[in-house]
């Protein structure tokens, strides 16, 4: 079977491009030096991993990830960089990372950590591949207050109710709300100094294409998979909210607001390896 996007690829990079000053910000933060070589674990289409070569003029970005169609979309988007020595493409995989022990600079995760099926082993590879004192910066947020819009109240508790009816436990919410358990899961992957960091991202109108194009992708999504649990009159206000040629469509309301919190957590690698 030929290996293709995932279906959240359009979504994830219109949230991207619309809020990109903001997450060069966040990596502006980081305590690299620019020399360093470091992973961009789970890179998908490569925009962080852009962002980290920003980070590293004289180091290497290694962008790592399991899926050919995303390492292809990265490589096209790239290329320059490839090309002058500041980006490495790798395929593999965070069950096994195919790095030697104790060889990289950093290692950087942004939103991946819910797609992980064994989250504290890939935690204790990050440990694994880590110099000793060597930075693992994590970007996530939590699901609650992933994204915040200005949409009427009593509609977004019934969509809210209804994607949550279902949160599971621990084992599959974990990554889902990765900052609420950090501490504890880093702590025992081996990692010390562990500071977190919380960034309101936040617009208001003109939302701007970007935003616009990602609000519309966002309420659809949650429209298909809340709908059958939604009432017919919650699911056709949330079709109009979604809707560019709605009078009603949200992005382009007069009170619109969008907000993401954010949460950087920065830890270092302790002095021994923890890798299974």
């Amino acid at each position: 079977m030929k290996d293709t996007l995932p279906s959240y690829a359009e979504r994830l990079a219109a949230l991207h491009q619309a809020l990109e000053q903001d997450f060069r910000g966040i990596i502006g933060r980081l305590p690299w030096l620019g020399h360093e070589s470091v992973v961009d674990a789970g890179c998908g289409d490569g925009f962080f991993t852009g962002l980290l070569a920003e980070r590293l003029p004289e180091g290497v970005a290694v962008g790592l990830d399991n899926s050919p169609a995303f390492l292809l979309t990265a490589e096209e988007r790239l290329q320059p960089l490839i090309d002058a020595g500041r980006v490495r493409l790798v395929e593999g995989s965070v069950d096994r990372l195919p790095f030697d022990d104790a060889t990289v600079d950093g290692v950087w995760s942004g939103h991946s950590m819910q797609s992980y099926p064994d989250l504290p082993h890939a935690l204790r590879e990050f440990r694994r591949v880590l110099r000793a004192g060597a930075t693992l910066a994590i970007l996530e947020t939590d699901n609650v207050h992933s994204i915040m819009l200005s949409w009427p109240p009593d509609l977004e508790l019934a969509v809210r109710q209804a994607e949550h009816g279902q949160i599971g436990d621990e084992d599959s919410y974990i990554g889902t709300y990765f900052p609420r358990f950090a501490q504890r899961l880093l702590r025992e992957a081996g990692f010390t100094q562990i500071a977190r960091e919380y960034v309101l991202v936040h617009r208001q109108q003109p939302a701007g294409e970007q935003l616009e194009r990602y609000v519309e992708l966002y309420l659809k999504f949650l429209l298909d998979q809340t709908g059958p649990r939604l009432s017919d009159a919650a699911r056709h206000r949330l079709a109009q909210l979604a809707d560019r040629r709605s009078s009603t469509f949200l992005a382009r309301q007069e009170n619109f607001f969008f907000g993401s919190l954010q949460v950087l957590l920065t830890a270092r690698a302790g002095g021994e390896t923890n890798g299974d």
